[in-house]
């Protein structure tokens, strides 16, 4: 049986990539095999690659929802929008998991005009400024552009830093971020050009989802037991990681839920914390 992708290329269908995708969301091994067998008994010839995730994520959703949700994190970090300003939290947030003190929306002179940078992270002399660029549907890629505009910023912050006597010394690096995937050519650019480059499965040795995986922090709407109306007024609220419900669960009263409710979404969103510590 073949697949089509979202660009329309058809593939033959592969178990063994199924099975390492739920691997990578910590699946116990029998769930793993018993969602493959499922899944495979519902599969078509030309099926697509979203159809076949949603059976995928509808057949662990029943059996293990902890890691269902982080089966679900592309989709769950597009849910984050319309506006970029939860991602650019999350952004934040990854940084300073790393030992980085993180700030989003901050306006930074450069040597030409003043510039609202989305996150800027410092840890000793290193200073990065990160352009995020977030996208709300599949298919949406940061192309040469991106590359780019995020790369003009950022010499014009840069040249304007130099400019200050009391800066002169520490490290600056520009970077553009996104949820989606880059293109060849923006790869190539940030690569010859110096700008650091992050999105969904880039840099391999730390992609986004790497990234995210490894830390724990998982956005609120990767919660399943979250209906999109929940989801929506926990990020309105500024809720935007899963680990800020451990601290504050009465957020979730004031949104209208049930204990049940609320005892079923806390249950999920340990679920996710337990993954992560079992790997640290």
């Amino acid at each position: 049986m073949n697949v089509i992708k979202a660009n329309g290329d058809e593939v033959p269908f592969d178990e063994e990539r199924i099975r390492r995708s739920l691997r990578r969301v910590k699946a116990d091994p029998d769930v793993v095999e018993i969602v493959l067998e499922r899944v495979i008994g519902k599969m078509y010839d030309r099926i697509t690659t979203s159809d076949l995730y949603s059976i995928v994520f509808a057949e662990l959703k029943t059996l293990q929802r902890g890691s269902a949700g982080k089966y679900n994190l592309k989709r769950a970090i597009m849910q984050m929008g319309p506006t970029g300003y939860p991602f650019e939290k999350l952004i934040a947030a990854l940084f300073d998991a790393d030992g980085y003190t993180a700030a989003t929306g901050q306006f930074i002179k450069g040597r030409c005009v003043t510039h609202e940078v989305d996150v800027v992270a410092a840890k000793g002399d290193l200073l990065y400024h990160a352009e995020c660029k977030f996208h709300s549907f599949l298919g949406k890629v940061c192309n040469i552009k991106h590359a780019l505009y995020a790369h003009a910023r950022f010499v014009d912050i840069e040249k304007g830093f130099a400019s200050e006597a009391p800066r002169k010394g520490g490290i600056y690096k520009g970077m553009l971020v996104t949820n989606t995937r880059m293109t060849s050519d923006a790869i190539a650019y940030g690569t010859c050009a110096g700008l650091g480059l992050l999105s969904w499965d880039y840099p391999q040795e730390k992609s986004l989802r790497g990234w995210i995986d490894s830390t724990g922090l998982h956005p609120v709407t990767s919660l399943t037991s979250l209906s999109v109306k929940s989801k929506r007024q926990l990020l309105e609220r500024g809720i935007v990681l899963c680990r800020e419900l451990k601290g504050s669960p009465g957020i979730l009263a004031e949104i209208g839920l049930s204990k049940q409710n609320i005892d079923d979404v806390m249950d999920e969103a340990y679920a996710i914390f337990e993954t992560v510590t079992a790997e640290d």
